[in-house]
């Protein structure tokens, strides 16, 4: 038992290492995810626009792709850097229910739904974490003197 309180106490105090893991590979793989949208042009981002018709919503399916491609690309990018952390992965959770009202309303089954859901729940608890020491906006708020946990 004391075994295991010692490897719960080192990793406890490597928190901020953990959100740096976390940050680069979900930042990565939204970056992976969302260049290929933002290269696709007009005619993929329509494409990826008009899926918003399953809720009724047919107006601008050209910007609303092209911003679906926007969110993914550069959310990942700030995600990976630690830059505008929580006004970013607010930004994501509400592009990622999106997707996932998107696909129930399409008819996709729960397990495809799921996805987006379970990445968009991830993002809302990573909101109160905070991106950790090892990012650009704990060096930039550090600078003024603001605090580490502030919300935005």
């Amino acid at each position: 038992m004391k075994s295991l309180q010692y490897i719960n106490s080192i990793i406890a105090s490597k928190k901020d290492i953990g959100l740096l893991v976390f940050r680069i590979l979900i930042g990565l793989a939204f970056i992976w995810h969302g260049v290929p949208k933002l290269l696709s042009g007009p005619e993929g981002w329509t494409a990826l626009g008009s899926m918003m018709g399953a809720l009724g919503i047919h107006l601008f399916p050209t910007f609303f792709g092209l911003l679906s491609g926007i969110a993914e690309t550069f959310g990942g990018l700030f995600i990976l850097l630690g830059l505008f952390y929580r006004p970013m992965a607010l930004f994501l959770v509400g592009n990622l229910m999106m997707a996932t009202s998107i696909e129930l309303a399409s008819g996709a089954p729960l397990l495809q739904a799921s996805r987006p859901f379970e990445e968009g729940a991830f993002f809302l608890g990573v909101i109160f974490a905070g991106p950790g020491r090892y990012s650009l906006d704990y060096l930039l708020h550090n600078e003024v003197g603001e605090e580490e946990h502030r919300l935005i």
